[in-house]
């Protein structure tokens, strides 16, 4: 047995420690106690080395100095064993002169996430959060519902790989990667609630070691079949002779069933979104792009969307359940204070609270069809909740008269529910099978139900030592959230049974959401998220522009096919997902360019050749990423580019320094290959000669113009420009065959022929940091922005003459411009406002059609149907409809920061 001690210390809160806390044993304190004793001290439990809770039945009296304890051991064969007795109270600094802790109206405030320090908290809360304090400011002692050992995955760029991590004797630490295989990682993925097929172990710390920390186990040996890696051949835990460097990873196949998991928000550790398995309690935080912060949110199964309230930016946000895809749904004004939503999958509607501006209000899930629901008599609205069948909202009031209200979706019919014996409402789930009502108060320390109507109520659970938040219901469970323990709880519906959720370690749970398809709302039910659902799934290929590695994304993550079998018909349905022909496509094996790495995801791919996308070829979650092949057998093809290229979208990569085109009806994409392309930045396309046009930006020796086919041939340099130019913009006049381009650091517009031959300067007084540049080609009138001292968007005619200011006032950092001559509109982003708007080309008619706070605006480009923008805190093409609506990812998540974009559509 191993177990060691603490002594006897002072946290920083100023609360003494009592001198028997295990390291490395899981320890409650404080609270087994049924009755006190005449003596003032509590009557506890005492046995020594009990073999499990109930068979310890002894008593003792504790003086009235001492609180209750319960030690787990946990001995190396994973038995266990229970100590219970009478240890001295922990005294907190933090009570205030003997009336007891400190507990206000703003004890109750949710934390913003990443501000954790405006929370106005009791010290002794911290205390509590270690489960240590004394009888009545903490709960009850708790015991894990499952095995002790759980996972988690850290340092992955996706919620399906990382660096794995075992929780065991109250202490987390790695895996060595010594003997580490597929069999082994997929024990790891099926504890995660992943499907075990295909999963890869990977070794040397690949998502980066831990300095700190135990290795746990050495030479694990699964042979695939267990549930846990507890059940596998291994070392002795703790015994190894591994470093950091050696830790073990694993690649989990992101097409797995979205089922069995538990949502957790943790405002307290700035907002992360944490995916918990059900069944195993271990966990994964859901990778989201870091200028986004979640308070609270709610999952749509139909979609496979998640949506949640960002506080800091005061917006309504949207994303894949993989954290990617993340699209604005509303923004909100400066005075709000986002609290709660909850999504109706039905009906299609979101219902938040706003307490900053006291209202509720609904929004639909496309973005469509924003309203105030409830706009009166509200102080401080918290929790919300909905019922599709009825088409009823429900909500919780904390302010000065505490309340739980209901109303139809309009607001009709609105009535009070509860309005006695509550302090703070904080958090309220509907239980759709027995149409009741439950909810918990942190003021009362109560959960409570009542029948939808407010009849009926009654206590379920009382525990004066919890600071209940959130609660949900699955099947005869609740499961809770309370700010004094690090861990999720859960207790049956009468109100016996309550246990930890999972292993320590999260602060301040705002949100929980339980999901299992079909167990959300009864008549009707949401279908199942589909995983290989074309408009998810995505190809790309690596090599030259016209030939090359085929790669799959889904869900997440990229992985090669095997070439079992592979044929033209296969190559030809992919070349023509990446907008080449189908006539003429080349299946190419044995790793022609180079080879692949993480996951093989296709193996024996049978394509008739007419179908629309590779996942049509006979593939399922059943199938997916099953092959029995090396990724030295990775597939490839050779595709050929139509006569007349079309429906594509250009743009570069600046941190990868690539040139990527992307087909406009899958959102696949190839690359260009640029050599020493350390900083592209603008970029054109010129339809006649098939040209790209890009920009070097380089201090020295200056930076240069270059053109490239769009099959990759041809590569050259045009213009060299002198020491400190900055081409920012580029546009193509393919009709006069003309290259304009801007130069922020001579602070000129100018022109040259295709070849960078001659130079006409249209303009170069009063201006500073002129960046983006469109033509008008029928009137041969250019356009550009200028962000500097004195920000405007201008025009003049090819010649200079009739320059013109074009918008002069409420910009900031106009970078992207873009023109629909069709329309005779002009379109510009600003990363300063944060706003995408429009003009006419005289600059009349302005008007802004969509606003992102979060969002860094830089490049515009139009097609038919969207307006194509990049935002340097997005790691891929965004795109919305041009009235403002949609807004949606194009493609992967798979891009560092992307500058310029061109659209190019015959």
């Amino acid at each position: 047995m191993r177990h060691e001690w603490y002594k006897s210390t002072r946290d920083r809160d100023g609360c003494s420690i009592g001198s028997t806390a295990m390291i490395y044993i899981a320890i409650a304190a404080a609270i087994v106690a049924v009755v006190v004793n005449g003596d003032g001290g509590p009557v506890c439990h005492k046995c020594s080395s009990a073999a499990s809770p109930e068979a310890c039945t002894d008593e003792v009296n504790c003086d009235a100095d001492e609180e209750c304890y319960m030690e787990k051991k946990l001995e190396d064969d994973l038995s266990t064993s229970y100590t219970f007795g009478c240890q001295k109270t922990k005294v907190c600094a933090a009570l205030v002169a003997g009336q007891g802790p400190a507990i206000g109206r703003r004890r109750n405030v949710r934390t913003v996430p990443g501000t954790r320090a405006k929370r106005a908290v009791t010290l002794c809360s911290r205390c509590c959060s270690g489960n240590l304090c004394a009888t009545g400011l903490c709960g009850v002692p708790t015991i894990p519902a499952t095995s002790p050992v759980y996972v988690q995955l850290l340092g992955g760029p996706n919620a399906y790989e990382g660096t794995v991590l075992l929780y065991f004797n109250n202490a987390w630490g790695t895996i060595c990667d010594d003997n580490w295989t597929g069999n082994d990682a997929g024990v790891i993925c099926k504890m995660l609630g992943y499907s075990a097929v295909g999963a890869g172990g990977v070794g040397n710390a690949r998502f980066g070691y831990f300095s700190s920390g135990r290795i746990w186990l050495e030479d694990v040996s699964c042979v695939g079949n267990e549930t846990s890696i507890t059940q596998c051949q291994k070392s002795n835990w703790g015994i190894t002779d591994c470093s950091h460097a050696e830790d073990a990873g694993v690649l989990c196949t992101s097409v797995s069933k979205e089922d069995d998991i538990i949502f957790l928000a943790d405002t307290g550790r700035g907002g992360k979104l944490t995916r918990m398995n059900l069944l195993s309690g271990s966990f994964v935080d859901i990778p989201i792009n870091k200028q986004y912060a979640v308070g609270s949110f709610d999952y749509d199964s139909v979609d496979g969307r998640i949506y949640f309230v960002e506080p800091r930016l005061d917006q309504l946000v949207s994303m894949h359940f993989d954290g990617t895809d993340i699209r604005e749904l509303k923004q909100l004004n400066a005075n709000a204070d986002l609290e709660k939503l909850e999504v109706d999958p039905v009906n299609r509607i979101l219902f938040y609270t706003d307490t900053g501006n006291d209202v509720i209000g609904s929004i639909n899930l496309d973005g469509s069809n924003f309203k105030i629901v409830i706009n009166s008599n509200l102080d401080s609205p918290r929790e919300i909740a909905v019922d599709p069948r009825s088409k009823q909202i429900f909500w919780t009031d904390w302010g000065k008269s505490p309340k739980i209200e209901s109303s139809n979706y309009d607001g009709t019919n609105r009535k009070a529910l509860v309005t006695t014996g509550i302090m703070w409402p904080n958090g309220m789930a509907i239980d759709y099978n027995d149409d009741k009502l439950y909810f918990v108060d942190g003021g009362t320390h109560l959960l409570e139900v009542m029948d939808m109507d407010g009849s009926n109520r009654r206590t379920i659970l009382k525990d004066a030592g919890a600071h209940f938040f959130a609660i949900d219901v699955f099947k005869n469970y609740l499961y809770y959230t309370d700010w004094n323990q690090p861990t999720l709880m859960r207790v049956n519906k009468d109100g016996s049974g309550k246990t930890a959720v999972g292993p320590p370690g999260f602060r301040e749970l705002a949100d929980v959401r339980i999901h299992e398809y079909g167990s959300d709302v009864q008549e009707p039910t949401p279908s199942s998220t589909m995983n290989l659902d074309p408009a998810h799934v995505f190809v790309r290929m690596l090599g030259t522009a016209s030939a090359g590695r085929v790669d799959v994304y889904a869900n997440g993550e990229w992985g090669t096919i095997c070439d079992d079998h592979w044929d033209n018909k296969d190559a030809s349905v992919v070349c023509s997902m990446l907008g080449y022909n189908r006539e003429n496509a080349l299946a190419t094996s044995n790793v022609q360019v180079s080879s692949g790495s993480g996951l093989i995801y296709m193996d024996e791919v049978n394509c008739t050749g007419t179908e629309t996308h590779i996942v049509q070829c006979g593939f399922t979650e059943e199938n997916w990423a099953v092959h029995d092949c090396s990724h030295q057998e990775d597939a490839g093809i050779t595709c050929e580019l139509p006569t007349i290229p079309d429906n594509f979208l250009i743009f570069t990569d600046v941190n990868s320094g690539e040139l990527l085109r992307m087909d406009l009806n899958t959102y696949s994409f190839s690359v260009i290959p640029q050599q020493g392309s350390p900083n592209p930045v603008g970029l054109a396309y010129d339809e006649v000669t098939k040209q790209v046009f890009y920009s070097e930006v380089v201090p020295n020796p200056g930076s240069q113009i270059r053109s490239v086919g769009i099959d990759d041939t041809g590569l050259k340099v045009i213009k060299q420009l002198s020491n400190g130019s900055i081409p920012d913009g580029l546009a193509v006049d393919s009709t006069s065959a003309k290259l304009f381009y801007t130069d922020a650091g001579s602070d000129i517009i100018a022109w040259t022929a295709l070849d960078g031959t001659g130079q006409t300067i249209i303009a170069q007084d009063q201006l500073d940091q002129p960046r983006a540049i469109v033509v008008d080609t029928q009137n041969q009138v250019a356009f550009w922005t200028d962000w500097g001292s004195t920000p405007k968007i201008e025009s003049a005619d090819y010649s200079g003459a009739n320059r013109k200011t074009i918008v002069s006032t409420g910009i900031q950092l106009p970078n992207g411009l873009a023109i629909d001559m069709k329309a005779g509109r002009l379109y510009f982003c600003d990363a300063g406002t944060h706003q995408i708007e429009v003009v006419d080309l005289d600059g009349g008619n302005r008007k802004v059609i969509y606003q992102d706070n979060s969002a860094h605006f830089f490049a515009l480009a139009l097609s038919d149907k969207y307006i194509f923008y990049s935002d340097w805190n997005k790691s891929g093409v965004m795109k919305i409809n041009k009235d403002g609506t949609g807004n949606s990812m194009a493609g992967p998540p798979n891009f560092s920061r992307i500058n310029a974009l061109a659209v190019y559509q015959a």
